[in-house]
């Protein structure tokens, strides 16, 4: 049964994966994630920038329907099967994963408390920042690493869809985020406040 649903996001390279191992570790088997990455449309469906490049970075590029049918079932107490989407690593295509509703639901992402169906159901909010250089540092290795993508690629998305989006449907929700957490050389200290949190949540015995 799901006791507590906490939403994390900020933007691209902010450490929000860092973070969700770090609480798999504080509670262990008491968490499960409820990823937005893996709700991407086709490529062919996608939009496409001017120069028709496509632009992953933005909310259309989800499939909102299934993440609002998905969601709700999980808060309801049933497991959701989830494809796993490959961001251009062919080992990771058709890949699908099994999301049980454990007492600590995170769900994690860059458009979290933009969609008003995920706002809405969230218990507790943490907005993630990072230092703007190092941020782009950690995304091009971890897009060159995992994603296979060339550095040119990378720099490109950053300045024209990254940002833009980033400013435009991510930002905007930093102020009614619950907690603001920093992670340049490692997170700051509200990580704490975060962890006392869901304690506080999980070790209430239920009435």
């Amino acid at each position: 049964m799901v006791r507590f649903i906490v939403g994390i996001t900020g933007g691209s390279g902010v450490g929000k994966t860092t973070l969700i191992n770090q609480l798999y570790q504080e509670f262990q088997g008491k968490v499960s994630t409820f990823s937005l990455d893996n709700y991407y449309l086709p490529k062919e469906e996608q939009i496409k920038d001017k120069n028709g490049v496509i632009n992953f970075d933005l909310p259309t590029a989800l499939h909102a329907d299934n993440l609002e049918r998905d969601i709700q079932l999980l808060t309801k107490g049933e497991r959701i099967v989830q494809p796993v989407y490959g961001f251009n690593n062919p080992a990771h295509e058709k890949s699908i994963i099994y999301i049980e509703p454990r007492e600590l639901l995170i769900v994690e992402g860059l458009y979290v408390m933009h969609y008003p169906f995920l706002r809405n159901v969230l218990d507790y909010s943490v907005y993630l920042t990072v230092d703007k250089t190092l941020q782009l540092e950690r995304r091009l290795q971890r897009d060159v690493r995992e994603r296979n993508y060339k550095k040119e690629d990378i720099l490109y998305q950053w300045h024209n869809h990254v940002l833009p989006s980033y400013d435009a449907h991510v930002r905007p929700y930093k102020k009614d985020a619950n907690l603001i957490i920093t992670n340049n050389e490692k997170f700051d200290d509200n990580i704490h406040i975060l962890m006392d949190k869901i304690h506080e949540k999980l070790d209430t015995p239920l009435l």
